[in-house]
């Protein structure tokens, strides 16, 4: 299908910088208006997106242990690219790496602090601060991806090639609109779906640029927090840059092997430093709140809150989050999944991460709970005070081990960082169709991410950055409905006919 590549890319990365320009020169929009707006939306969509949430988790299911779990991603004729190792690294590191480290102390101990679960249902104050986390963290948000992977998979024969992020649109739509519509559709799809994944990982590399700021601050006593942050977002907009040039097999995949190395190392260190029976309680009496808050909760979350509105700005915000890095966690996944049988993909993409998830915020949470309620060190004080120096404070405690702990962390952060921006690139310019453009196309995309990035961080607003995270994937929800609708209509006539 003929599309003007040139005027797409120009369209989205004006936009983009059109948008960033804004929130750079009247930033009170962004707090007085636009988060207003933002969170009147998701009051409005966040229960219905949840509830669609929820059934996407069991048709992953359902479809690993049916006979379309059998087909390959890609067709019958693909073949798999890439080792298992380094597939599972970079779906993961991909996905939400950056995010664990953020919230992986962080997100269970605010919940211990003040605990949005009902006490009467949950009485234990930190198996239900695991479980609300991973609610958040764990098997949804990774069957949301799943499933962008699947619809751009192309697993029918009906489907178009595989990645095409417009085709299921098409599909859905065919015989209500003309070609001539369809080419303008197929420019709307992609530029909502550029969008989406700009903002996304814009919010991603302001959060993460908070806490690699706050580390820095903490252990070397740095006082300008602006020249701090414009140089640590330098650094990632020169490592991403250089991954994205280097490509999927010696860039992005390289650094990927290495961090999931370093992750399984630093979690391995903690877990032989600290005592094992908090870990193993939280991880236990936290995986069975999870669970049923999955099997009953998780459909009707509101009447499980004491504050229904906490959802909007916690679980809600999240989904759409996740919903903003679909188009590109799923064309990526699509891409680097070639070859591999659905329900070794679903395995892969759904059950290990969420293991991991829940191994993760266990092991970290668990820690540093344990030690704060043993010895009184301040570390939930803080957290609440400011949710970016829980890691460190808690790590601080450890002598010179915790030292190895908070600069590996902070090394790890910063791989997870730019992994997932240069993954986005990736796919923001498969989207545009600028793989054979000159380079300024990479560096393009690459210095407006940072530039967004930095006019967040001057705005020191954490919130602000989870805002801004979703303004693609409130557009972009309608674009996704139609894209199941359309891979539905693809298996019915294939199996019907």
């Amino acid at each position: 299908m003929p599309l003007h590549t040139t005027k797409l890319e120009k369209t989205a990365l004006l936009l983009c910088l059109t948008l960033c320009a804004i929130a750079f020169l009247a930033p009170q929009l962004l707090t007085n208006h636009f988060q207003l707006l933002i969170n009147n939306a998701l009051s409005f969509l966040g229960a219905p997106f949840f509830l669609l949430v929820n059934f996407l988790l069991v048709a992953v299911i359902v479809i690993a242990i049916s006979p379309l779990g059998r087909r390959k991603v890609g067709g019958d004729n693909a073949h798999i690219e890439f080792g298992l190792f380094g597939w599972l690294s970079m779906l993961f590191a991909a996905g939400m790496g950056s995010g664990l480290i953020f919230w992986g102390v962080a997100e269970p101990a605010l919940n211990v602090v003040n605990s949005p679960l009902k006490h009467t249902l949950y009485p234990d104050k930190v198996s239900s601060a695991l479980a609300l986390t991973l609610v958040n963290w764990g098997a949804h948000a990774w069957a949301l991806y799943a499933v962008f992977g699947l619809v751009l998979g192309g697993l029918t024969k009906n489907s178009h090639c595989s990645g095409d992020i417009s085709a299921p649109v098409i599909s859905a739509l065919k015989g209500a609109i003309n070609i001539k519509y369809q080419n303008r559709l197929t420019f709307i799809v992609k530029l909502v779906a550029v969008l989406a994944i700009f903002f996304g990982v814009v919010g991603t590399i302001a959060n993460s640029t908070l806490l690699l700021r706050k580390g820095i601050e903490i252990n070397l006593g740095v006082g300008s927090a602006l020249v701090s942050g414009f140089i640590i977002i330098s650094l990632i907009v020169l490592l991403y840059t250089i991954s994205a040039k280097l490509g999927l097999k010696k860039g992005i995949q390289t650094l990927s092997k290495f961090n999931v190395w370093l992750a399984f190392l630093l979690l391995l260190w903690l877990l032989l430093l600290m005592p094992i029976q908090p870990i193993m309680a939280i991880a236990i009496d936290g995986t069975r709140d999870y669970l049923r808050l999955i099997f009953t909760g998780a459909w009707q979350l509101q009447s499980q809150l004491n504050n229904p509105e906490w959802a909007n700005g916690w679980t809600y915000n999240y989904y759409f989050w996740w919903l903003a890095w679909g188009p590109f966690v799923g064309v990526f996944l699509a891409k680097i999944s070639q070859g591999r049988p659905v329900w070794q993909y679903i395995m892969g993409v759904v059950l290990l991460p969420t293991l991991v998830t829940i191994v993760w915020f266990s092991v970290f949470s668990g820690s540093a709970i344990a030690w704060d309620k043993t010895y009184h060190a301040g570390i939930l004080d803080a957290i609440k005070a400011d949710y970016t120096q829980g890691l460190f404070i808690f790590f601080q405690q450890l002598g010179w081990q915790g030292a190895v702990l908070i600069w590996s962390s902070l090394l790890l952060l910063l791989i997870f960082v730019v992994t997932s921006a240069d993954s986005a690139i990736l796919v923001i310019r498969d989207l545009t169709n600028s793989k054979k453009a000159k380079a300024w196309s990479i560096y393009g995309w690459s210095l407006a991410l940072g530039l967004c990035a930095f006019i967040l961080l001057v705005q020191n607003n954490e919130p602000i950055n989870r805002t801004i995270a979703i303004i693609g994937a409130l557009p972009f929800l309608v674009i996704f409905i139609l894209q199941l609708v359309g891979f539905i209509k693809e298996c019915i006539s294939e199996f019907k006919y």
